[in-house]
C-alpha cells in the first residue's frame, strides 16, 4: 500500500476518551458527581467499545456530546442529550457510545456536533441529522408543523437532509454547512452572518417596541459567493466558518470577534471574504488541515506550516490575522480539532509520533497530561501516555476530547479502561437541581428566548 492510498483509506483504531464525564454539568455548574462520574485525566479506553474499531471520531467546540462510527459504518453517540442531540429516541444521557437505531443499514463515514445538535453523512451521500432545530440547523427543510405551547422543536431520530452527494459537514454552535460537489450549502441561525448569505437575518418583531429576532434559515441554502469555487475543506467555530477552495483561497465569515475571521478588523463578515494574509508567496494546498474553534481559527500552509489567528490564550493579545505557529514548527499535522478553550494535534516530527494537547480546560482535565500533570498548558505539550503511540484523529468537545490510536501499539494496551452504566438515569432534568439542590446554572450560551434576543442583549463570544 503506497503512502496515499493509506492516507486515503479510513482508520481502523482504538477510541480513546479523557476529560469530564458528568455530561449534565459541564458547563453548568461545579457541583459535579465526582464520585460517580470523576475528570479522566488520562486518555482511556471505554469497556462498551472493546473489539469494536472506529473509523471517524467527532465533537465540537460547543457540544457536551460526541459521534463517532466504527469500520461497518455503524453510528454511535453519547453525552449530553437534552433536546435529542444523540438521536436515540429520548433525552436520557449516555455515558458510552451507544448506536443510533436511526441510522441502522447507513454506512455513516463522518459528521459533527453543535451545541444541541448533530450532523452525519454516509458513504453515499446523504446526511442526516438530530437534535433541536429551533433555527433550522437540521437542515432538514421545514419547522415541526405543530407544536404545544412552550413545547421546542426536536427530532429525537434522524432526519434526511436536503442536501445530497454530501461530501463533508462543518457543525456550529446552532447552524450547519454541507459541502456537495465543490459548492456549500448552510441552514440554522443567521445571528452573525455565518450562513454566508449576506445577512444576519434580523428584524424587529414588535410594532411599538424593539424586539430583535432572527429569521431561521430551514432549508440548506447554496452560499452564492463560493458558488464559483470548488471547496475542498471546511471547517466551523461556535458562530464562524473557514473555507478552503482548490484556487488556494481561504475563506472565513461569520462572527469577527478577537480577530478570528483573520480579517485584521472584528467585524462581522455576513458572506464569505477571502483571508489576503494567506495569498502571494503563501499557498494554501486543497488538502489544507483547517479547524475552527470558540474563538479561534488554524489552516496550514504548503509545507506543512501551521497558522492561526483570533483568541487562542486566555490571556494576552489577540491574533488580528493569521500567524505561523511556531510552537507547532517542523511537526507534519495529520489532525487537528478545537474544543471551546482548548486543542488537540495528531502529529509527527521524523521518526518521532505525539499526540500534542493546550489550551485552558476549567478544570476537566482533558488535555490528558496525566495525574499530578498540568490541568492547562498556555503551549503545545505532549500527551506522555500516548508518546509514540500512532495517533489517527483527534476531537475535542466541551470539557472532553477524543483519540482515535493504534490499537496494536503495546502502551495503548497498558491504559486504563472507563467501565460506567450505559445511562444518567439520575441527571437532573433540565433546568431542575443538582445533586445538592442547588438550582442549576442554564448552559453556557443558552438563549433566554428561542429566536429572540433584545438589541442590547445578543450575546457576543
Amino acid at each position: 500500500m503506497t503512502e496515499k492510498e493509506e492516507a486515503a483509506t479510513p482508520p481502523a483504531g482504538e477510541l480513546l476518551v479523557c476529560g469530564a464525564t458528568d455530561y449534565w454539568a459541564i458547563g453548568r455548574t461545579k457541583d459535579v458527581r465526582a464520585d460517580v462520574y470523576p475528570n479522566l485525566q488520562l486518555p482511556h479506553k471505554f469497556k462498551a467499545m472493546q473489539g469494536i474499531r472506529v473509523s471517524f471520531i467527532a465533537a465540537g467546540s460547543s457540544a457536551f456530546h460526541s459521534v463517532i462510527a466504527d469500520t461497518e459504518g455503524r453510528c454511535y453517540t453519547w453525552g449530553r442529550n437534552d433536546k435529542g442531540q444523540l438521536g436515540l429516541g429520548d433525552t436520557v444521557t449516555r455515558n458510552v457510545p451507544t448506536l443510533v437505531p436511526g441510522l441502522k443499514g447507513k454506512k455513516v463515514v463522518g459528521g459533527g456536533c453543535g451545541r444541541h445538535h448533530t450532523v452525519v453523512f454516509t458513504d453515499d451521500g446523504e446526511s442526516y441529522s438530530f437534535g433541536l432545530n429551533t433555527y433550522g440547523q437540521l437542515g432538514s427543510g421545514a419547522p415541526a408543523k405543530k407544536l404545544a405551547k412552550g413545547a421546542e422543536d426536536m427530532h429525537l431520530a434522524p432526519v434526511k437532509v436536503v442536501v445530497g452527494k454530501v461530501s463533508a459537514v462543518g457543525v456550529g454552535a446552532e447552524f450547519s454547512v454541507w459541502l456537495s460537489e465543490g459548492k456549500l450549502y448552510s441552514a440554522g441561525l443567521p445571528q452573525y452572518g455565518q450562513l454566508g448569505h449576506g445577512t444576519d437575518g434580523s428584524y424587529n418583531a414588535a410594532d411599538s417596541s424593539v424586539k430583535i429576532v432572527f429569521q431561521p434559515q430551514y432549508t440548506p441554502k447554496l452560499i452564492t459567493a463560493l458558488a464559483e469555487k470548488d471547496v475542498t475543506r471546511l471547517a466551523c467555530g461556535q458562530n464562524h466558518s473557514v473555507a478552503v477552495a482548490s484556487d488556494g483561497g481561504v475563506w472565513t465569515w461569520g462572527f469577527g470577534g478577537y480577530g478570528r475571521l483573520g480579517h485584521r478588523v472584528q467585524q462581522d463578515e455576513y458572506k464569505p471574504r477571502l483571508v489576503e494574509t494567506l495569498t502571494g508567496r503563501l499557498v494554501v494546498p486543497p488538502d489544507a488541515i483547517v479547524a475552527a474553534g470558540q474563538t479561534s481559527s488554524f489552516c496550514s500552509i504548503v509545507g506543512g506550516q501551521l497558522f492561526a489567528w483570533g483568541k487562542l490564550k486566555v490571556s494576552g493579545d489577540n491574533l488580528m490575522y493569521p500567524t505561523p505557529y511556531l510552537e507547532l514548527a517542523g511537526w507534519d499535522i495529520r489532525s487537528l480539532a478545537c474544543g471551546s478553550t482548548t486543542f488537540a494535534v495528531a502529529a509527527t516530527y521524523g521518526a518521532e509520533k505525539s499526540t500534542i494537547t493546550w489550551g485552558h480546560s476549567n478544570g476537566y482535565c482533558e488535555l490528558g497530561y496525566g495525574p499530578g500533570g498540568k490541568k492547562s498548558s498556555a503551549n503545545p505539550d505532549k500527551c506522555p501516555s500516548l508518546e509514540g503511540v500512532n495517533t489517527y484523529q483527534v476531537a475535542m468537545g466541551f470539557g472532553h476530547s477524543l483519540f482515535l490510536v493504534d490499537p496494536d501499539h503495546p502502551k495503548v494496551g497498558e491504559l486504563p479502561v472507563w467501565d460506567v452504566a450505559a445511562e444518567d438515569a439520575a441527571a437532573p432534568a433540565n433546568g431542575a437541581t443538582s445533586k445538592s439542590g442547588k438550582a442549576a446554572a442554564a448552559p453556557a450560551g443558552k438563549r433566554k428566548a428561542a429566536g429572540a434576543a433584545s438589541a442590547g442583549a445578543r450575546k457576543r463570544k
